[in-house]
């Protein structure tokens, strides 16, 4: 059995699939094994594995009706001596489902896409096989039955379409939200999942799916808008809050390995060598000490290279010259070993924007570039709901409905770009929006109409100053609250919060033409470049990214121009 598993790991890092070897005969082995009469049956042969023309590594799953399901009864909580397994299923599994939001989007947008399809089903495959090793029993039924629509839809017994992919990603609503009690309070939760796994049993039909479409109303809000809507009023990660448990290479050794994405490798991987002799976990906690010891090592190397000129001893200052390089090369070394793309939060946007579509009925296409810019991980972590918020923002304010746009000359379909770049030593995020724009009079209205600012604050403010009152506590332009926005609270918490990691936020718009909204934040908060003077004997430390120019002043003129 660890010979199969390997040699279809082989496959899945060489050729993203898991072969066409047939193993039919393996798994009547081992199951033959499980009783004495049975072992003495089996020869000591080993299982020939089969050789196949078709591609289907794994049996086909069952198909029997599922749309009367009873209720699972939850496992009870987990050993400890399943902890380590348990901590590393949790990992790998909050990656794949990551990868299962945005695969089930790309897939409804080309549902020809066999080998997406074939990822996707692969994973809640994967999922399940491990949920019934552990004893998550309700995972298990949810997991089934997604699997056995998307056998269905794999095989060419069914066509997607868009109940069945609201269907799949309900599922993996599901399956987050049990993960997050297995993680939290070690079981699988206290919700009743038999009504998601009727519906996904109805699937499986076509009359079932028309009776899903006609008696399911719009998703007001899926489970990851509504999580990110509630947290957009929390304060940001702390660099100090935890990671989810890694577990260590030991306790890794006693559970089965699984490749993160079995669908395209990159060239480059294919090129050099296997995956895993490329990259390998490591522990949050441990990449935040070795980075404090590097803030140190450097703030040493200051005092020394501040002293050094002033040695006429040439062996010291070139030790020290030497010792400033290596300090230098060791600190941007470490801080890449934190670095991580801003694709690993975009991903999700695909999902949030296709459900808040649906939401308020409008079409929307999402564009993004520069998805591997790179920033700190506690960035990352720190701009992941203000980001949210603003897509939503643009999505329920920004984007006109398809009868305006047209009406207006527009494409009835709006446009949405993600754009991310490095520039002056600052990561730089853009939300463009080809939207109605924001209106500087309706601003200064819905503001003199809160108390916002006064008559006299009004008449004195530009069109920009008006714009930018979005930002201002409890205000919004919405007519009504609803389930996507028009509290007030979200713009003023996006601002508070970037700005406490030392970035900043800026708005431009023009009515009828759209709108762009500019964040700006730092690389990283461990080390902070900074500009050193000194006067009166006091020294100062100035973050490079607040200097426009520095000016030499001698004598008198510097006097006068500080007076």
């Amino acid at each position: 059995m660890v010979d199969a598993i390997r040699q279809m790991l082989s496959c899945i890092e060489s050729e993203n699939n898991e072969g066409s070897v047939d193993y039919s005969g393996l798994v009547e082995t081992l199951t033959r094994l499980q009783t004495d009469e049975g072992e003495a049956e089996t020869s000591a042969e080993p299982v020939a594995a089969k050789e196949e023309k078709k591609e289907e590594p794994q049996a086909k799953p069952e198909t029997a009706d599922t749309t009367h399901e009873e209720p699972v009864k939850p496992s009870a909580e987990i050993d400890e001596d399943m902890e380590p397994i348990v901590n590393e299923f949790l990992v790998e599994s909050y990656e794949n489902l990551d990868r299962l939001d945005k695969d089930l989007i790309e897939l409804e947008q080309d549902p020809g896409n066999t080998e997406i399809l074939s990822s996707i089903f692969r994973t809640i495959h994967t999922i399940k096989g491990t949920c019934g090793f552990i004893g998550l029993n309700k995972l298990e039924r949810v997991a089934h039955v997604g699997e056995n629509l998307l056998g269905k839809l794999r095989d060419g017994e069914l066509a997607l379409d868009p109940p069945r992919t609201s269907g799949l990603l309900a599922m993996v609503d599901a399956i987050r939200q049990m993960l997050d009690c297995l993680e939290r309070d070690r079981n699988e939760g206290q919700v009743d999942y038999t009504d998601l796994v009727n519906t996904l049993g109805k699937l499986q039909t076509d009359e079932g799916s028309a009776e899903v479409a006609t008696s399911a109303p719009a998703p007001a809000e899926s489970a990851p808008a509504k999580a990110e809507e509630d947290t957009a009023e929390k304060e940001i990660v702390s660099a100090e809050k935890k990671d989810r448990r890694v577990s260590t290479p030991e306790e890794q050794a006693a559970y089965v390995a699984k490749n993160g994405d079995k669908r395209k490798i990159p060239d480059r991987r294919k090129e050099t060598r296997g995956v895993a002799d490329t990259s390998i976990r490591v522990d949050v906690d441990i990449l935040d000490r070795l980075m404090n010891l590097v803030g140190e090592l450097v703030l040493a190397r200051n005092q020394i290279l501040q002293y050094a000129p002033a040695q006429s001893d040439s062996t010291f200052i070139a030790t020290s010259q030497h010792l400033n390089l290596v300090t230098t090369e060791l600190q941007e070394g470490v801080m890449k070993t934190r670095m991580q793309p801003i694709g690993n939060i975009w991903g999700k946007f695909p999902r949030v924007v296709r459900d808040l579509s649906m939401a308020v009925g409008k079409k929307i296409r999402l564009e993004m570039e520069g998805k591997d810019t790179e920033l700190d991980k506690t960035l990352i972590e720190a701009i992941k709901d203000p980001l949210t918020h603003i897509v939503r923002n643009s999505c329920d304010h920004g984007i006109e409905s398809p009868e305006t746009r047209v009406a207006n000359g527009k494409d009835e379909e709006g446009t949405l770009l993600l754009r991310a770049f490095h520039e002056g030593g600052q990561v730089n995020i853009e939300i463009i929006d080809d939207g109605g724009g924001i209106d500087p009079e309706t601003i200064k209205n819905k503001a003199l109409e809160k108390n916002v600012i006064t008559q006299e604050q009004a008449e004195r403010m530009g069109d920009r100053e008006l714009v930018n009152l979005i930002f201002a506590p409890g205000f919004s332009t919405a007519a009504k609250v609803t389930n996507v926005s028009g509290r007030g609270v979200g713009m003023d918490v996006v601002r508070t919060n970037i700005e406490k990691i030392g970035g900043s936020v800026d708005i431009q718009s023009a009515p009828g033409k759209g709108t762009t909204l500019r964040v700006k934040i730092p690389l990283t908060l461990a080390i902070i470049p900074a500009l050193i003077v000194t006067t009166a004997g006091e020294r100062y430390a100035i973050p490079q990214v607040n200097l426009l120019e520095l000016v030499r002043l001698d004598g008198e003129d510097a006097k006068t121009s500080v007076e």
